[in-house]
């Protein structure tokens, strides 16, 4: 599909409309799902000192440059179709346009906020080792500094007309796709490794593995990373083509971001509820990894017989009689093999 069969304003029409869906079904959900598990516990607010800080503001941050972008689109569509006099066309193609170059802020603001989200992500799980992320740190750096130079060249240099397909523009939107997919396909593989190594031992232990917070995370991990992964594949096929379908996939990518976050806070949320909610079977699983209880349970029976000593004096038959009786039991008892 063409420019002239798909013009630009149509793209931006179905663009808002794609990235109202994103924004309005999706991504508003995830989030009133992450703050509640951030700030809410146990029917009331988290004391101040136990909420993530970090996690909390990073959500906020994203969750408020994409309701910008929403709402940058939505007047961009009025300026264009009400407000202005002339073809709507002509004032989408002012590539210099301020509502255009915010656009691009929340964008590239988005993908860096993301980005080092996940960077800290790895760096944790790795155990704060810095060697770990030294290359992702690097990839996240560079598609920071291309990011940059793009909001820069769209706000000061004249393309109108040409678009985001400008010659001025194509070397760094081109380099800031390809680095930040490189950073999120290198770093996610990081941390699915990690996770994966950690649950392996447990893998023979159905009452480990099945269920297990562990592999819920995993999964979430690897689904949120091909569903980002795939639309800047799409995008960036989309670009080299210079199809104005792009626009459509560039706004839903904002909403993608923040999404994938939340569902990885509330997917962690979901495993500790399920842990606190079956305490005895992860608690035993749990120590008998350690080798704290028994992983066996055999039940022995044994007999016991006693007899009289013919040398001693029997002085009534009677009790005698009742004596042997009673000597003479079965016990039953429970004997654990570690």
């Amino acid at each position: 599909m063409s420019k002239d069969t798909f013009p630009i304003d149509a793209a931006q029409v179905v663009g808002l409309f794609m990235e109202s869906v994103f924004y309005g079904c999706i991504f508003l959900v995830s989030f009133f799902s992450c703050m509640r598990v951030l700030l809410w516990s146990e029917g009331w607010f988290k004391p101040f000192h136990i909420i993530n800080k970090k996690m909390f503001l990073a959500a906020l941050t994203m969750f408020i440059f994409a309701s910008l972008d929403v709402a940058f689109g939505l007047r961009h569509n009025l300026d264009a179709f009400i407000a202005f006099e002339g073809d709507p066309i002509d004032e989408f193609t002012k590539t210099s346009n301020w509502l255009n170059v915010m656009k691009m802020v929340c964008y590239v603001a988005q993908t860096f906020v993301g980005d080092s989200i996940l960077l800290f992500r790895c760096w944790i799980v790795y155990g704060r080792n810095w060697l770990i992320i030294c290359v992702p740190v690097v990839l996240w750096l560079g598609t920071a500094a291309c990011g940059a130079m793009t909001v820069y060249i769209e706000a000061t240099f004249d393309t109108s007309g040409q678009l985001l397909n400008a010659s001025s523009l194509v070397p760094f939107i081109t380099s800031m796709l390809c680095l930040t997919l490189a950073t999120n396909v290198l770093t996610t593989s990081l941390i699915v490794h990690r996770i994966w190594n950690i649950r392996k031992p447990f893998k023979h232990r159905s009452a480990v593995v099945v269920n297990s917070p562990l592999t819920r995370v995993l999964v979430v991990l690897i689904e949120s990373g091909l569903m980002y992964t795939f639309s800047i594949i799409i995008l960036f096929g989309l670009y080299m083509a210079s199809n104005n379908g792009q626009y459509g996939v560039s706004n839903a990518v904002v909403q993608i971001i923040g999404i994938t976050f939340n569902l990885i806070i509330t997917s962690v949320d979901r495993g500790d509820a399920f842990q606190s909610s079956v305490p005895s079977r992860s608690h035993i699983s749990h120590q008998a990894s350690q080798g704290n209880v028994p992983l066996h349970m055999i039940n022995i029976q044994t007999t016991v017989s006693r007899y009289p000593d013919p040398a001693t004096t029997v002085k009534s038959p009677t009790k005698s009689a009742d004596s042997d009786e009673n000597s003479s039991g079965k016990h039953s008892g429970w004997q654990d093999t570690r």
